[in-house]
């Protein structure tokens, strides 16, 4: 054990007499320092572990050493001098999860100086020495949901509390124990994707390959030669031409995954409905209203019937403010992998301002104005000026500011405005950019000239989701 950054030999003598796990972070927040129980718990030697950085990361989800030390970032409270403790989510290298609570105790040179600190983990029903930290207490109810999810339901990967909730994870839960169609009906960017991935990974036909369309990317005869066997493939000599043309084109026990299947021309929707046998499982997403679909004669009655056996309606992110700041907190864990400096969380305000909007483009905008945010904080916690103008402004849907007096000057707010409406735009088209130029009524030269601009992440188009993925 190296302990120079730490100027205490108590340190060594606690670490060693300590029966917990137990570590010592140099003021640089890099381990020094670690006793036998803790080597024990995370499964690599004391010598992998000496220098290893803590920073704030998002959850521990691969088992390397990067990870493992975001699991040991400590509460800014213990930075500036105070005892405070967190939960944490800690990945062993045998990749056991295992959810503790981290306490720190700060020490200091002569100067006052923070020169390192001493960490336990313990059982999170052990009692508690060190206050919780404040800071972090959004990423600690993260964790503790999420773990609460994985024993409930058998999965964490859709974030949220109460009762509708609740509904949605049971029926996902019977929609993956089952090999019915499902349908899956939300609004644009509300996590119907998700949902349909959770159901395959969770069903008994997960071995088998998921192959998504997008019916809004492919014209009517590249979906015709993609989704069903070609008369000329000579697949079986015993299957006519009418039979064969009635065959989707996938590996027995693959699922079918294809997005806004109402776009499906009405006689392609008749192939599938007679396509559809226990060889293939089919998941559908749609932003529109079925029953009214039927009704406007959009729909066949056969393939309606084939598809409404089960159907799970996602409610949009406007109807789930209560849950905002959890999911703000589960956006930014995923934005912190991608990032070069990870924030460790939000200030209260910069939360607030989060709840203030009515986020017309769910989760899909929640999830772009979380990066943009971590991007602008650079390594802090995130306040209320790193949230992008028009969020933090709450234009919302009527983009219009109070009468009385303008939150901000008109040349920007007018920026801030085009910025949103071209933002919104772009998420009811799925990023394309022609339909996204039709939506404003401006060309797609013009569209692109915007983009560029005004600083819009210029995402891809759409070409490549109708592809086999498994």
């Amino acid at each position: 054990m190296t302990s120079s950054r730490v100027s205490s030999l108590r340190l060594d003598a606690l670490l060693s007499h300590a029966r917990e796990p137990a570590f010592v972070l140099g003021a640089d927040r890099r381990i020094v320092g670690v006793n036998r129980a803790f080597e024990e718990l995370v499964g690599y030697p004391v010598e992998s572990l000496v220098g290893l950085p803590c920073a704030p990361q998002g959850s521990s989800q691969t088992g390397e050493l990067a990870e493992l030390g975001a699991s040991f970032y400590p509460p800014p409270e213990s930075l500036s001098g105070r005892p405070s403790g967190r939960t944490s989510l800690i990945l062993n290298s045998r990749g056991e999860r295992q959810l503790r609570r981290v306490e720190y105790w700060p020490f200091h040179d002569v100067h006052g100086t923070l020169t390192g600190l001493f960490g336990l983990v313990r059982a999170l029903e052990d009692p508690r020495h060190a206050p919780d930290s404040d800071s972090l207490s959004l990423r600690s109810e993260l964790l503790e949901l999420r773990a609460s999810l994985e024993r409930t339901h058998g999965f964490d990967s859709l974030v949220g509390e109460g009762p509708a909730h609740k509904r949605l994870l049971d029926q996902v839960r019977a929609a993956a124990g089952s090999s019915m169609a499902v349908l899956i009906v939300g609004e644009p960017g509300s996590g119907k994707r998700s949902v349909a991935r959770t159901i395959h990974s969770l069903g008994v036909r997960n071995h088998a390959p998921l192959v998504l369309y997008d019916l809004t990317a492919l014209p009517p005869e590249v979906l015709a030669r993609e989704l069903f066997v070609a008369n000329d493939q000579g697949e079986d000599a015993s299957d006519s031409p009418a039979e064969a043309s009635e065959r989707l084109n996938l590996p027995d026990g693959a699922t079918l995954l294809l997005t806004d299947i109402f776009n499906l021309p009405r006689d392609l929707q008749a192939q599938l409905a007679s396509a559809l046998d226990s060889r293939t499982r089919l998941i559908a997403t749609t932003t529109e209203d079925p029953e009214q679909t039927l009704k406007a004669d959009r729909l066949r009655p056969d393939l309606y019937y084939a598809l409404t056996s089960m159907v799970i309606r996602l409610f949009p992110l406007r109807e789930r403010l209560d849950e905002l700041p959890l999911l703000a907190q589960h956006a930014l864990e995923r934005a912190n992998q991608r990032v070069e400096k990870p924030s460790p969380g939000f200030t209260p305000e910069a939360v607030e301002a989060l709840k203030a909007y009515d986020w017309p483009g769910n989760l899909r905008e929640l999830a772009r104005v979380v990066e943009a945010a971590v991007t602008t904080a650079g390594g802090r916690f995130i306040k209320v000026d790193d949230v992008p103008a028009g969020i933090r402004g709450n234009l919302g849907s009527a983009y219009l500011p109070p009468a009385a007096e303008l939150p901000m000057p008109l040349d920007e707010l007018l920026t801030s405005v085009e910025r949103k409406l071209i933002e919104q735009s772009l998420v009811r088209a799925r990023d394309n950019k022609s339909r996204a130029a039709e939506i404003l009524g401006i060309s797609r030269p013009r569209l692109y000239r915007r983009i560029k601009e005004l600083g819009i992440e210029d995402r891809e188009e759409p070409g490549d989701d109708h592809r086999p993925s498994s």
